[in-house]
């Protein structure tokens, strides 16, 4: 009965109504509602099946190089620290470091190196001012940097005048130069030793693509790849961010309404209360998340008729990769409203979701790290899904999703002992932690007797 009230609150309010709106807008811009539309082709010989990372010193050293020595000249540095594109220029200090490094590489005098990069002209003989910036690299949405094959430079690309890699550097020592150099950006560059393989791409072979699409077929029976591919997005596009509100909504509208009283008297147990809002506010927000899910995996099923495919695919991965990202989010709404009586927890979910989407680009491994709050796989049927790559950071996946959903619970318990200590007339029942510690403070000042 209580469970089924706290449902029709929610349900019925304004705010789930304009949060199932903001959900279904943000994912139809995604384009998830036409995931039949990007059909994965059954690879054929003599096809190009697309590229590869791979570690080659011979084709990552010169041609980071390249981009190093066109970044040098300029002086302006592109990376990523938090996500989000951002432009380094370096003081003469930082400069002078970056030129050593870049002396060490090729062998060329640091004092050299700077003073034609700063006297050179595009008619000097020696000028180091070459188009050959990083035009090309963009980052891979799963931590490290890619450089597209036809924008990929090496040291035949480079004008003969052009420092070149010495011959007696080997590449471990290399990557640690390069280190040096992503340090001295601030982090977030392709210079940084795990975002190299960047530089490194071979063509997939005929084989190398049969055996993917033959894994997304078998272990992902298909479905299991778009069912991954929403909650990618629906992820980090809304539920590990917009179920707070209904959490802080729910609870400054009892607050408003001048509930407490009345609430904090009732027979009811605080657990029992807590918990069955708690998991009140999680069925309301999974609704949208399984409707919608199979609303952009049922175009699938006739694109693919004829197929094995695994129709409980969106329902194992909402519970699997959703469910916890909901659950964090909601009980952070509810700990921190009953702790402050603001909506502080707004802010708090928002900032790390907004850093945990971001600063994922930094590192090759991010998208499965221990504590991320929205996990990611974007990797859609042109590249069959890259299931093997899936189930090989599976463990991780799952370790990472217990961690969130332990932690939630454990929000919940300290919402309990907040709110039956409340109850019991702690904290000053209905007052809020502004004016807990400004009694406090009041205290402190009240003179000795």
């Amino acid at each position: 009965m209580l469970f089924l009230k706290e449902m029709k609150k929610i349900v019925l309010s304004i705010p789930y109504l304009l949060f199932v709106i903001a959900i279904t807008i943000g994912l139809y811009s995604q384009d998830v509602f036409h995931f039949g539309d990007d059909r994965m082709q059954e690879p054929q010989p003599g096809e190009s099946y697309g590229f590869k990372q791979a570690e080659i010193p011979e084709q990552i050293m010169p041609a980071a190089l390249a981009d190093f020595l066109g970044e040098f000249c300029a002086n302006r540095f592109t990376t990523y620290p938090i996500g989000f594109v951002k432009s380094v220029k370096l003081g003469e200090k930082e400069r002078a470091k970056a030129a050593e490094i870049l002396s060490e590489i090729t062998g060329k005098d640091a004092k050299e190196l700077l003073r034609q990069s700063a006297e050179g002209s595009p008619n000097s003989e020696n000028n180091l001012s070459m188009e050959i910036g990083a035009g090309q690299m963009q980052p891979d949405g799963e931590g490290g940097f890619v450089i597209s094959p036809e924008g990929a430079r090496s040291s035949d690309n480079l004008p003969e005048d052009a420092p070149k890699i010495r011959a007696d550097i080997d590449y471990s020592r290399y990557k640690v130069l390069m280190q040096q150099l992503d340090d001295l950006l601030g982090g977030g560059s392709k210079y940084a030793a795990e975002s190299l393989i960047g530089y490194g791409q071979v063509p997939l072979t005929y084989e190398e693509a049969k055996q993917r699409y033959e894994t997304a077929v078998g272990a992902d029976q298909i479905t299991g790849g778009y069912a991954r591919l929403f909650c990618d997005y629906a992820s980090v596009i809304a539920f590990s961010v917009l179920p707070v509100f209904l959490a802080v909504i729910l609870s400054m509208k009892d607050r408003h309404a001048r509930m407490e009283s009345l609430i904090y008297t009732k027979a009811v147990s605080a657990a029992r209360l807590i918990f069955v809002r708690y998991f009140a506010l999680i069925f309301a927000a999974m609704l949208p998340a399984l409707f919608l899910s199979y609303l952009s995996n049922i175009p699938v099923w006739s694109a693919y008729s004829g197929m094995q495919l695994d129709y409980l695919a969106p329902l194992k991965y909402d519970l699997g990769w959703l469910l916890p990202s909901v659950m964090i989010s909601t009980a952070i709404g509810m700990v921190l409203t009953e702790l402050t009586g603001a909506p502080v927890a707004i802010g708090v979910q928002g900032l790390w979701w907004m850093f945990d989407v971001n600063l994922g680009i930094q590192t090759v491994d991010a998208g499965y790290r221990l504590t991320r709050l929205s996990p990611r796989h974007n990797v859609g049927p042109s590249n069959y899904f890259r299931t093997q790559d899936y189930l090989d950071h599976f463990s991780n996946l799952v370790q990472n999703r217990l961690l969130i959903a332990g932690l939630s619970l454990l929000l919940v318990a300290l919402t309990v002992f907040l709110y039956e200590a409340k109850r019991k007339g702690r904290f000053g029942g209905s007052l809020s932690l502004k004016k807990a510690v400004s009694r406090l403070g009041n205290r402190k000042n009240q003179p000795a007797a």
